[in-house]
């Protein structure tokens, strides 16, 4: 099945109902992102260590969710998701672009970033995702379980292509050492 969701391929409808269950609605990705982070620090405290605003947060009693640092950090993941939706139709073209994603993850192993993560990261999007697909209404339930299981195909060749990167990086190796070109 890995082998498969390095090179996903997907039919027209397929594609356009994961356009059409997609909103670039900045209070929908914040609300998006936002599900994404709170569902991996509620099942993997650790990461929390990774971002070191949170423990200044918690330290003051202050709810580090509400901060401009997780803002951010919520919207800079959901625009990765963003991008690869809007490039569905070339997907090829992500592949590079994620890959590089992991390679800079790297720099965190540092900060205690394990490879496991990546699987509780994958859990994470198909679980916000999903969540958000039960609570569209305009989806009969046909289209909602469909939806449901291109979205986990999506998270899964999201992580795929990230944990490459990463792995190849830890041993110091770049399959695009020239960097990445992403044609819009």
């Amino acid at each position: 099945y890995f082998l498969q969701m390095s090179e996903w391929q997907s039919n027209p409808s397929d594609k356009a109902l994961l356009r059409d269950t997609w909103s670039d609605d900045w209070e929908d990705l914040y609300n998006l992102g936002s599900d994404i982070y709170l569902y991996i620090f509620k099942v993997m405290p650790a990461c929390k260590s990774l971002f070191p605003w949170i423990p200044k947060y918690e330290a003051e009693g202050r709810d580090f969710a509400q901060g401009k640092e997780f803002r951010s950090q919520a919207l800079k993941f959901v625009q990765t998701i963003a991008h690869v939706v809007n490039n569905v139709n070339h997907l090829e073209r992500m592949e590079g672009f994620l890959y590089d994603i992991g390679q800079r993850h790297v720099q965190y192993a540092s900060r205690g970033f394990k490879p496991q993560y990546w699987d509780i990261f994958q859990d994470a999007i198909q679980a916000a995702l999903a969540n958000k697909m039960k609570s569209l209404p305009k989806l009969t339930k046909e289209e909602r379980e469909r939806v449901i299981l291109i979205w986990r195909d999506i998270a899964l060749y999201i992580i795929l292509h990230m944990k490459d990167g990463y792995n190849d990086g830890m041993k110091g190796v770049n399959r695009y050492p020239g960097g990445v070109i992403i044609d819009h």
